[in-house]
């Protein structure tokens, strides 16, 4: 069956139209609350950290954690996930197959007891591949 050209064009434009915009693939420094936008309409959003790791110089009896928290806006709504030390990659949905992995060695060390401030942050650095 052969479609009127006019219809023809007109499907392909709708369906070129619902593609994927390609995604940036690259490293990206990002401090919290900070965005990126990986694609036409895709944007990744640093959201927080929780850092509950045993401060440098202190004996503790549990290690801690250290957790990073991000969200995924998109034409298909908002996805959350996490990475940290313990989990550096992922595979958000959202991405259709693309990975985002945690650069570990950019991670500060636990600081000292007492030695952080209410405007202190930890910054990271992510890379996004679709391999």
């Amino acid at each position: 069956m052969t479609l009127p050209r006019p219809f023809a064009m007109l499907l392909m434009t709708i369906l070129a139209g619902c593609a994927a915009a390609p995604l940036h693939e690259g490293v990206y420094p990002l401090r919290p609350e900070q965005r990126v936008e990986l694609a036409r309409g895709l944007v990744l959003t640093y959201d927080s950290y929780s850092d509950s790791r045993c401060p440098a110089n202190t004996r503790c009896i549990w290690a801690g954690r250290l957790i990073f928290r991000f969200l995924i806006s998109g034409p298909d709504g908002a996805e959350e996930f996490t990475l940290g030390p313990d989990q550096p990659t992922a595979a958000p949905a959202s991405l259709h197959g693309a990975r985002i992995a945690l650069d570990t060695s950019a991670i500060p060390p636990a600081r000292a007891a007492g030695t952080m401030r209410p405007g202190d942050v930890i910054p990271v650095t992510l890379k996004v591949s679709t391999k």
